[in-house]
């Protein structure tokens, strides 16, 4: 009877906990990010730092479920943490580490323009893991200079847009047709359950088309025509290097060096030399050795004693072993496969 009654007393030690963990939660993330941002600034004391921000996955518009508990390197926690170290005072440059397939074009577009903004007021630097194509790419190219492994997957340029064509499994072998009522020819252009006809063919062509042309024009902004302002390596690539190479394909770091998307092959190391570099030639030598904080990263506690949960209950196995754009459909794609 005595373990009973100290399991039980567990139990509601534990939900007791729970609830104010959870309420405290929701506290941070209903808070105005001027607020957080305060926060932020009263712990770290306002002292000098770069900022180093992550990103991991697939970029698009969901929320990520973070707490002060764990980590948000979702494209949405990047947009926050971007914003908040562009506000920060202390923050004199970012490192950008991206480990990402691409997503979806407007979100890569909301985190590209942010660091277009940044680019004004402090030096950004990106680094590239295993991979950072198509959209992953888009967003570096906004940042001052790129750093990749020589093995890294990246490149990738291209816009994809899909549907499903199920017609004939819906018609043929389940004797299912569908009735549309629709105010316009194109209202239901992409369905499912029909073949789709040219006429939408060619309007998705020209979205496509579209699309690629801001995707190109993102890179020209980014990497040729914005002015250098620091002394430290880049890769010049020019429009013609661009377009021959803006197929679709993917290169490893290497290549991306060699053809210019590019500028420094090395890891975060390197990363920090440079930027510390940037940081001086813009505020002098005794901002030449700033230390690097984890800006959208918990406390080493608060990983070590809550870190194992999303191993343990991560995603859904069948999503995960089909393409990424097939759970992604009906969406203009800046992704790699």
């Amino acid at each position: 009877m005595e373990i009973k009654k100290y399991f039980v007393v567990a139990i509601l030690a534990i939900c007791f906990l729970s609830l104010i963990i959870g309420g405290f939660n929701s506290a941070v993330q209903n808070a105005k990010s001027e607020k957080a941002q305060k926060i932020k600034n009263a712990f770290s004391g306002g002292i000098p730092k770069i900022a180093l921000i992550k990103l991991n996955g697939v970029i698009d518009a969901s929320e990520g479920q973070a707490s002060f508990l764990t980590d948000d390197y979702g494209a949405q926690g990047l947009l926050k943490s971007l914003k908040d170290a562009n506000a920060d005072k202390s923050v004199k440059a970012i490192i950008i580490k991206i480990n990402s397939p691409g997503g979806t074009v407007a979100t890569s577009q909301n985190i590209y323009h942010e660091i277009m903004r940044i680019r004004k007021n402090k030096p950004v630097v990106a680094v590239m893991e295993d991979v950072a194509a198509s959209g992953g790419y888009y967003i570096a190219s906004a940042a001052d200079r790129i750093i990749a492994q020589e093995g890294t997957l990246t490149g990738s340029i291209g816009v994809i847009f899909q549907t499903m064509d199920a017609h004939k499994l819906l018609t043929e072998k389940l004797g299912i047709k569908s009735n549309v009522i629709k105010s316009g020819t194109f209202k239901d252009a992409g369905s499912a359950s029909r073949e789709m006809t040219p006429q939408e063919r060619e309007l998705f062509q020209n979205i496509i088309n579209d699309a690629y042309g801001q995707f190109l024009t993102a890179i020209e902004n980014g990497r040729i025509k914005t002015e250098n302002i620091y002394n430290v390596p880049k890769r010049n690539l020019d429009n013609t290097t661009l377009k021959k190479y803006a197929d679709g394909r993917i290169f490893t770091g290497k290549q991306a060096y060699e053809y210019g998307f590019v500028d420094m092959l090395g890891d975060m190391y390197l990363a920090e030399e440079i930027t510390n570099k940037m940081t001086a030639q813009i505020y002098g030598n005794s901002y030449s050795k700033l230390p690097v904080v984890n800006y959208n990263s918990q406390s080493s506690f608060s990983q070590m004693l809550f870190g194992g949960a999303e191993t343990l209950f991560k995603g859904d196995s069948i999503k995960s072993c089909l393409p990424k754009s097939y759970n992604m459909q009906a969406k203009l794609l800046y992704l790699w496969e």
